[in-house]
């Protein structure tokens, strides 16, 4: 057989006008076909976040992630099935093999299919959302985006939390229903621990008469919360905004400290307040 037989039939495809017209004609298709997908991709997923938009706290709205990434998947497999049909590729093998690997995936992916139905639930449920303060088992931070497969935490240190959602095994959301601000002054054994007590509730009731609008109820001494080996751990509280108890705590602590101050008392080991928002 000659050797150069091969480049002769090339050479005479390349020659042949018809054959150069059905290659053409093909490229446009496969231009128009990937045109298209592009074009309804663009046009649904704008449709989708609009219409989330349009719904923002809307339980409905907690699907988007969800439609957006059916439309994404589908579209796609849809372009690559009339691109195969264009340049005349039996499809029917190609569907009847990708069900069969569909089922080994699922198999031997149960991880993923794990995180994407855990993030099913946490969407749907919206048991988290964008914005929202949590506490993802031993991390804390702010959500920044919630997926099918993973969960993305900021922490205060700037550090990126990513968090496959089929791992999530307990979640504490800071962002609902409301906040309460907590502050513990330790009072030395030596001290009026009544006389402390009134400084502490004078500092609530001050801050409740400057902040009305800011809290959910009045700010309240819980009194003596616990005896240690130094002194008695006395507590205040208040409901806030969810959110907002971190900065109230911290300026009722430091109406805390004025108040006794003012009686001449010391607190022994420090202010101790509720966990702040960093870890």
């Amino acid at each position: 057989m000659d050797p150069l037989e091969p480049l002769r039939r090339v050479a005479q495809d390349l020659n042949d006008p018809e054959r150069i017209a059905g290659a053409i004609e093909t490229a446009l298709w496969l231009l128009v076909i990937a045109l298209g997908a592009w074009v309804a991709l663009r046009v649904s997923l704008s449709l989708v976040r609009r219409t989330a938009a349009w719904r923002t706290g809307h339980p409905a709205g907690r699907m988007t992630p969800i439609v957006e990434g059916l439309l994404r998947y589908t579209i796609v497999f849809t372009a690559i099935i009339l691109m195969l049909s264009t340049v005349h590729v039996n499809v029917t093998p190609v569907l009847a093999s990708a069900t069969v690997l569909g089922v080994a995936l699922g198999f031997g992916a149960q991880q993923i299919i794990r995180d994407l139905l855990a993030g099913i639930f946490l969407l749907t449920e919206g048991i988290v959302q964008t914005g929202d303060f949590v506490r993802v088992d031993s991390d804390s931070g702010v959500v920044e985006r919630v997926t099918l497969r993973v969960t993305q935490i900021r922490k205060f240190s700037g550090e990126l939390v990513t968090v496959p959602n089929g791992s999530i095994s307990r979640i504490g959301n800071l962002n609902r229903d409301y906040g309460r601000a907590i502050v513990q002054v330790l009072i030395p054994y030596d001290a009026s621990v009544g006389a402390a007590l009134e400084a502490v509730g004078d500092a609530a009731r001050a801050w409740s008469s400057a902040h009305a609008a800011d809290r959910q109820a009045e700010a309240k001494v819980d009194g003596i919360i616990e005896l240690r080996d130094v002194g008695a751990v006395v507590q205040c509280s208040v409901l806030v905004l969810p959110g907002d108890q971190w900065t109230v705590a911290s300026e009722l602590r430091q109406r805390v400290l004025e108040a006794l101050a003012q009686r001449d008392i010391t607190p022994g080991a420090g202010i101790l307040t509720t966990t702040p928002p960093a870890t």
